[in-house]
């Protein structure tokens, strides 16, 4: 589960001068030669021919034909992984199909199969409409889907089908999504200073602001708390509760920015302020989406968003450093 945390780390970690990670995009990309690397691809069309160390990859149609020696973090419209995967498999889409053998996966997607030659050598938690089992998998298969055809083998099967209402938080998630997506494009127009020290001090220090944001999360309620006890701290507590509540929520929209800088930079791309908050949005919001892990990952995001506010706002204003809760 701490792999997507990692990811988003490791990429505001990398210094801009070192080659950690290699970098794929275009309409169609096809990796035919060996590449001992991490590798981040993207594109309408993404086929793997040869052999790379890891895979984080999105498209509308991915297949992955060669072993990859570490993790596959994949997103699209169709993903076939044919390949050996010497880490863990973990996939969101439309349409999977798991053929080679891996760790443990967790897939979330409308179909997913997993083929009668893959064998997955610890747990795999699959949730999609359609799920359909006719591999091998030696310990936990923890399924959530509409419909399980189960012809393969595993230790322990859990099933469960999806609590009503269905569609309904799918819906009213994305509608969010989308209103924090038009917010963060108004607050970069508005206020591209505050942005541009939030997200330095978010690239600077990424996983100390993690570490203190987090602890600043857990004080700052503590002492709202104690304010709202007596009736006079009251009203200050209301007040500095909201705007609490709105650093929070403002939080993610910094640490999205600061992806899709990071990727961009790396990429060699430069399509401005908004397309890049665009980019490292759309990734985020991927990662959040994904079953269990994305509660993980939205804490790291809150908690990293958090905490570069509060050294944002202590270099800007260094009296009022202490009213971080606020």
């Amino acid at each position: 589960m701490k792999h997507l945390a990692v990811l988003i780390l490791g990429l505001l970690l990398i210094p801009s001068g070192v080659q950690a990670l290699t970098f794929l995009g275009g309409d169609q990309q096809v990796i035919d030669t060996p590449i001992p690397d991490d590798v981040v691809a993207s594109g309408g069309s993404v086929t793997v021919n040869a052999p790379v160390d890891s895979l984080t990859v999105a498209g509308g149609m991915v297949t992955v034909d060669a072993p990859v020696a570490g993790d596959v973090i994949a997103a699209g419209g169709t993903l076939i992984v044919n390949g050996d995967v010497g880490g863990k498999v973990l996939a969101a889409g439309g349409e999977i199909e798991l053929n080679g053998n891996a760790t443990n996966a967790l897939i979330t997607g409308g179909t997913v199969r997993i083929g009668e030659n893959a064998v997955i050598e610890r747990d795999a938690f699959i949730s999609a409409g359609e799920v359909t089992n006719a591999g091998s998998v030696l310990r936990n298969l923890t399924v959530s889907g509409e419909t399980f055809n189960n012809p393969g083998t595993a230790g322990n099967v859990t099933f469960e089908e999806p609590s009503e209402p269905g569609l309904l938080p799918d819906l009213v998630s994305v509608l969010f999504a989308i209103g924090f997506l038009i917010l963060g494009l108004l607050l970069i127009r508005a206020f591209p200073d505050l942005f541009a020290a939030v997200v330095g001090q978010v690239e600077k220090s990424p996983v100390l602001l993690t570490v203190l944001g987090f602890v600043a999360i857990i004080v700052s309620a503590i002492i709202l708390v104690i304010i709202a006890i007596t009736i006079v701290g009251l009203p200050i507590a209301l007040v500095a509760g909201m705007l609490f509540i709105v650093a929070l929520m403002l939080s993610s929209l910094f640490v999205a920015y600061a992806l899709g800088d990071a990727i961009a930079s790396r990429a060699g791309w430069s399509p401005g302020r908004s397309w890049i908050f665009v980019l490292g949005f759309v990734i985020l919001q991927i990662l959040i989406f994904i079953p269990l892990l994305g509660a993980i990952v939205q804490v790291i995001a809150v908690s990293l968003g958090y905490g570069g506010l509060l050294y944002a706002l202590r270099g800007a204003c260094p009296f009022g450093a202490g009213g971080g809760g606020a």
